[in-house]
């Protein structure tokens, strides 16, 4: 048969582990730790740990952080004061509603048990916090004797856990003080390293010195035969105007024409006999001119309308359909032919993003089909002031030549350019929008 434990030996165990875990616990753990693990070496009901120089509750059993305005501590402060200012109030004490005022006295049923016990909590500094336990079993002195041994070591835990660490000596505090000094002397020559500025933005590329091709009269675009970004050469016809409209005009000019050819043919005839028909070959000569002018300028109108390529290029232009039956005016852009081989990049600078930039800053072109190969360029371009972007973002237009002929990018490609400026210290790098935005709050 195994032997029967010895009562006494586990609670020495308990007590044991119960100073470890008070000695173990954090400030913040601590007081939790007190009024619920006590539990464990001696049975009660309710425990609270009562801070006596600041008349509160601390912690409460049960209940993670204690309801200062709650009826249950509206009741016990002014009972547990009222226990303070008697003359056991230094030693463990037990206690019922007979020491409290009557006012006081005749509520305790209706919050704590029958019986309470006064435990202060000593340290060697003095403590001015209070255990007070209830049940409803009356305390032994062997259960008051053993928890005076808990309490001290309770009130070392408590006092150790608001003590002030020791001061450092006077060579840790130099060995400090040199090392907070030298490091605070590599992060300010670190701040006032010059860098290099550098801004992403989006970027295009586009054609360099592009031929425009206009609408040449006023009309509606009838029909496209090219493509875009189709190759076309010398001649190659690229649209062409409804013609319906001066074909009619043509067949009355020219109907008007050959009525006044008869006309004058007629008067020459009739100019050898009658004199007033020879009066009149003049005029109407000249409207027979005007006639043939008219229906020849007609004639050139129409064939304006099929416009031809005047240079060899990639057509450039958006869909086709958006200009299928759109009325154009004379001299408006249709569409622009560009040379492969000449094309620069377009960068749009957002206002926020803005830094110090000149003509032959260093570029950096990140295309989205290949990020991975930046293509080098120099800025060339910028514009004086910023206009709004299709995404409606108030922008800086910039351009800029790529340096590198053999890898030129294709005609369109998009992608983010890298813009570099000129050298400011890294502090003011850093600080250059949290500024911008404090400026912006501020009426300096």
């Amino acid at each position: 048969m195994s032997a029967t434990p010895n009562p006494q030996l586990q609670r020495l165990t308990v007590l044991l582990q119960l100073e470890r875990r008070a000695r173990l616990a954090t400030a913040q753990d601590l007081p939790f730790t007190v009024v619920n693990a006590t539990g464990e070496l001696i049975h009660y009901r309710q425990a609270v740990l009562w801070r006596n120089d600041l008349h509160t509750l601390t912690a409460a059993s049960g209940v993670a952080t204690p309801d200062a305005n709650s009826p249950y501590a509206l009741w016990l402060n002014p009972a547990l004061q009222t226990l303070s200012r008697l003359a056991t109030a230094t030693d463990i004490t037990a206690f019922t509603a007979a020491q409290l005022p009557h006012a006081l006295a005749a509520e305790w049923a209706e919050f704590v048990p029958s019986h309470g016990l006064w435990i202060p909590l000593p340290a060697p500094l003095g403590s001015p916090y209070v255990l007070v336990l209830f049940r409803d079993p009356a305390w032994t002195p062997a259960e008051m004797h053993l928890l005076s041994y808990l309490a001290e070591a309770y009130g070392h835990a408590l006092a150790l856990s608001h003590a002030t660490p020791p001061p450092l000596p006077w060579r840790v505090r130099l060995r400090l003080a040199k090392t907070q000094l030298l490091l605070g002397g590599v992060l300010a020559v670190i701040a006032c390293l010059p860098i290099r500025q550098s801004v992403l933005a989006e970027a295009e590329v586009i054609p360099y010195h592009a031929h425009l091709v206009r609408a040449p009269l006023d009309g509606v675009v009838d029909s496209f035969m090219v493509q875009p970004n189709a190759q076309v050469s010398v001649g190659q016809a690229l649209f062409a105007l409804d013609r319906s409209q001066l074909q009619s005009r043509l067949n009355v000019a020219q109907a008007t024409r050959d009525i006044a050819q008869t006309e004058y043919l007629q008067a020459t005839q009739q100019a050898l006999q009658d004199p007033v028909a020879k009066a009149q070959l003049a005029g109407l000569k000249s409207k027979w001119e005007q006639q043939n002018a008219e229906t020849e300028y007609v004639s050139s109108l129409l064939e304006r309308c099929l416009v031809k390529a005047t240079q060899a290029g990639v057509a450039v232009f958006d869909d086709p359909n958006d200009w299928l039956g759109r009325p154009v005016s004379q001299g408006e852009k249709i569409l622009a032919i560009a040379d492969p081989n000449a094309v620069e990049l377009e960068i749009r600078l957002p206002m926020d993003d803005l830094i110090e930039l000149q003509a032959g800053d260093e570029v950096l072109f990140f295309a989205n089909v290949s990020p991975h190969q930046p293509l080098p360029a120099r800025l060339s371009y910028f514009s004086y002031r910023a206009s709004p972007t299709p995404a409606a973002i108030m922008a800086y237009r910039l351009k800029a030549q790529f340096t590198d002929l053999a890898a030129l990018p294709r005609l369109g490609y998009r992608g983010s350019a890298k813009l570099y400026g000129t050298r400011r210290p890294l502090l003011a790098w850093l600080l250059r929008k949290p500024l911008h935005t404090l400026r912006l709050w501020l009426t300096w």
